[in-house]
């Protein structure tokens, strides 16, 4: 059966909270869906209670890798199971709001035919606030977190694709793992003329759970580096650039004891960035045509920060890090 939305969960553990974000898919109204959940090596008791709610729900399918194979690839393992025009990723420790969230997705897409993407507004579900954790745009639209702008990237806790932009953009890069895996796919949508819209009346509301994070010095900062500079090469930024932000890397990780992660990161993305000129040669869908390009400048440069910024920026803790 082909609906109109797929709803995706990657699950791993947390079992009561992925039954929660199952459920509240399932409470959806006015719109035919799927509930396609990829587990990645829960407990046995964890899929257990998955399995039961699948025998209850049709509708939900169920996938166990028995490992850990990252979220960029779990994602593509789950989108591949449906084939609705419009994929929805909802995280397994967040929940909708409300029954009509993906009847409001399902119109704002048919009503405008070049959004490739829409993300969600992120709440924390305990707090009633902005989950800041999950707040990846400039700091100058903080203060207007309640208003529609356009976007260069979505939220992995909660977003909606079109599929067809999703497929002919070339699906998540599987190589990133965890981490800035949303920037690189949405850059390669921009890249085919679509465009993305944060619209916050579409949210979810996100457990939180700061045990559950991945923390800075178990690997975060790690990735978040090495994805970062990988991104930005695949994309074409200059290499002296690129030095330069390697080097500012460098004095943060540094200032937050985290230096060894940051020296791999940076060594692990220059390997990468060369198997990447190798293999691919600069392929079309990451050149960025002029319209794309400026179209990012004006959403990443709003409020650009001075200079003294920047640099203090690289002498304050990361938040959660202690």
């Amino acid at each position: 059966m082909v609906g109109d939305v797929d709803v995706i969960v990657l699950s791993w553990n947390r079992a009561a909270d992925t039954v929660a974000a199952i459920e509240s898919a399932l409470a959806q109204e006015g719109v035919a869906k799927r509930i396609l959940v990829v587990d990645q090596g829960s407990a046995p008791e964890s899929i257990e209670k998955l399995r039961r709610l699948c025998v209850a729900h049709p509708e939900v399918s169920l996938k166990e890798l028995g490992c850990n194979v990252g979220v960029a690839r779990g994602r593509n393992i789950a989108s591949r199971m449906g084939g609705a025009p419009l994929i929805v990723a909802l995280d397994n420790d967040a929940v909708f709001p409300d029954r009509t969230t993906l009847a409001r997705v399902v119109q704002r897409f048919k009503n405008d035919l070049a959004l490739g993407a829409v993300a969600f507004r992120i709440i924390n579900y305990f707090t009633g606030v902005d989950d800041e954790m999950c707040w990846d745009y400039p700091d100058a639209l903080r203060t207007q977190a309640d208003q529609e702008f356009l976007a260069t990237r979505f939220i992995g806790a909660g977003h909606a694709m079109r599929r067809e932009a999703f497929i002919a953009s070339g699906e998540y890069d599987e190589s990133l793992f965890f981490g800035g895996e949303e920037r690189d796919l949405c850059y390669r949508i921009l890249n085919l003329g679509y465009r993305i819209k944060y619209v916050p009346g579409l949210m979810v509301l996100h457990r939180a759970d700061p045990e559950a994070r991945v923390r800075w010095k178990e690997g975060r900062y790690y990735y978040l580096v090495r994805n970062g500079l990988y991104t930005d090469y695949k994309f074409g930024t200059p290499v002296w650039r690129l030095l330069r932000a390697a080097a500012a890397i460098l004095v943060k990780g540094a200032y937050n004891r985290m230096l060894s992660q940051a020296v791999r990161a940076v060594f692990d993305a220059g390997v990468m960035a060369m198997q990447f000129s190798r293999s691919h040669s600069r392929t079309p869908i990451y050149r960025l045509r002029k319209d794309a390009r400026e179209y990012i400048d004006t959403c990443e440069h709003r409020g650009r920060e001075s200079v003294w910024n920047r640099v203090r920026r690289q002498f304050e803790k990361l938040p959660g890090s202690i």
